[in-house]
């Protein structure tokens, strides 16, 4: 990584049921810790506009749109009215504009959010607004809709490349440019390597996209241009055992509603594989030095067999690390 970087940009990854979400809120607990001020757009289009300056009355104290309306310092009405505020930015209603969505970038088509409100800003991929919202409903729940009956792939990692580079795009250029100008703190449940889900396999992802064609795409220039500072990775072991597998799948998953890719045994232990081995490293040594990336991430990975307590621990010992980096 290059060391003149002040600004820390952190994905939290790792194959299906691997706990993001867990260990996303361990870092927020890390970060809120030493007194940082810690904000939360993983959402829809609303939660992102709920930071917005216009808002500041309703969001200077809550972490997320969910924490304000879960709270009680604010009266029904007031959370209704908000609610209606901000779904009028989004349909257009009172507004010229047919479209009025979030930035941290200051135009004349989007409604304003200050990058310096909060230290630290948690993102997500796939996003629950633009191109990242069909990647959720569609294309890792084909099984749900007419694919195999139309003859088309319940798996098509190339379809699914094309739904996520749209929304790096958008993602970067309205939220994480800025944040990364600003010297911002940033947490991001996956980002580009989740390639190791969509690049093509002869055997166990014959519908996926190649290494150059994944790279070529426009979402993705971006990305590696501008990469990830670090990557936390939690997974199994290189060459998992298929058994061994099944056994965390099945304590893991008790009461989950699987989708395409997590019923998939041998499709998820190549995922593993590649998040586990070199082949992810080198990934992104390829995709940086064509697109003229200033460095590369540095990856850290952390075994799923772990406890929650531990994983988290060691976690921290590395953040640790990275807060003295920046001083």
């Amino acid at each position: 990584m290059n060391q003149n970087t002040k600004f820390l940009d952190i994905v939290v990854c790792g194959p299906d049921m691997s706990g993001t979400s867990t260990q996303i809120d361990d870092l927020i607990s890390y970060f809120a810790s030493k007194k940082m001020k810690v904000r939360d757009i993983r959402g829809s289009e609303m939660d992102l506009l709920f930071h917005a300056d216009v808002f500041k009355e309703y969001n200077k104290s809550f972490i997320s749109l969910k924490a304000f309306l879960d709270s009680s310092d604010f009266r029904q009405e007031e959370k209704s009215k908000l609610l209606l505020e901000i779904y009028s930015l989004i349909s257009g209603y009172k507004k010229e504009s047919d479209l009025w969505v979030g930035s941290f970038k200051k135009n004349r088509i989007t409604t304003y959010i200050n990058p310096n409100s909060a230290d630290v800003w948690i993102m997500e991929e796939q996003t629950k607004r633009g191109s990242g919202q069909t990647s959720r409903v569609i294309d890792i729940n084909r099984g749900s809709y007419d694919f195999q009956e139309l003859g088309l792939p319940i798996i098509d990692g190339y379809s699914a490349a094309l739904t996520h580079q749209a929304y790096r795009i958008d993602e970067f250029f309205r939220v994480r440019k800025i944040l990364r100008e600003n010297n911002k703190i940033i947490i991001r449940s996956r980002s580009e390597e989740s390639a190791c889900y969509q690049i093509y396999d002869e055997k166990n992802n014959v519908n996926g996209i190649k290494i150059e064609d994944y790279i070529a795409l426009p979402g993705h220039k971006v990305a590696f241009r501008f990469p990830p500072t670090h990557l936390f990775i939690v997974c199994g072991p290189e060459n998992w055992d298929k058994e061994d597998y099944l056994k965390l799948k099945t304590v893991r998953s008790n009461g989950r509603i699987l989708d395409d890719y997590e019923l998939n045994t041998d499709y998820q232990l190549l995922v593993n594989n590649r998040y586990a081995s070199n082949w992810l490293d080198n990934f992104y040594k390829e995709g940086c030095a064509i697109n003229k990336a200033e460095y590369t991430p540095e990856i850290s990975r952390f075994s799923i067999f772990g406890t929650k307590e531990d994983i988290r621990k060691k976690m921290y010992v590395k953040l640790d690390e990275m807060i003295k980096s920046l001083i």
